[in-house]
């Protein structure tokens, strides 16, 4: 059904495009919030649930709940912080192992979504879509900032 809400039709389609890298990912057994939480960790080294949640701005319920599941995996573990309020994650071995086989995965998915959004991301650089999708973040955080 049509509605001329920005914000109704970002929603659906980032539900349609959840359900692109989740088919895509299944063959290795994650979703994509699962592989999005191994690689952000991959990126940060070690971090907080809540640096990790600022990282994929996300909530903190949210992340808590994904972390489980990866702990339980065995692709995270997690260390007491001097803060006894908060842990702090890293990634194991098997999870850096994860991410290289789910990798090709992703990769499969993010061509499906750049194959589809050509038509309607006007732009001479590869990397167009990302750069639009980043400034629409950029004059949110703008937003709740002000």
């Amino acid at each position: 059904m049509f509605t001329d809400c920005y914000c109704t039709q970002f929603r659906r389609a980032s539900n349609a495009l959840t359900q692109i890298y989740d088919a895509a990912l299944k063959p290795v057994g994650l979703r994509i919030t699962q592989f999005s939480l191994l690689r952000s960790l991959a990126r940060l080294g070690q971090a907080t649930s809540t640096q990790v949640a600022a990282e994929l701005s996300l909530d903190r319920t949210t992340i808590s709940r994904n972390v489980k599941l990866l702990i339980d995996a065995g692709w995270v573990d997690v260390v007491e912080a001097d803060d006894k309020r908060e842990r702090v994650l890293t990634l194991t071995r098997a999870g850096q192992k994860m991410i290289a086989d789910a990798l090709p995965y992703f990769k499969k998915a993010q061509q499906q979504v750049e194959r589809d959004a050509k038509d309607f991301v006007k732009t001479s650089s590869q990397g167009g879509l990302l750069e639009a999708l980043e400034k629409l973040q950029q004059a949110g955080a703008e937003t709740s900032t002000a």
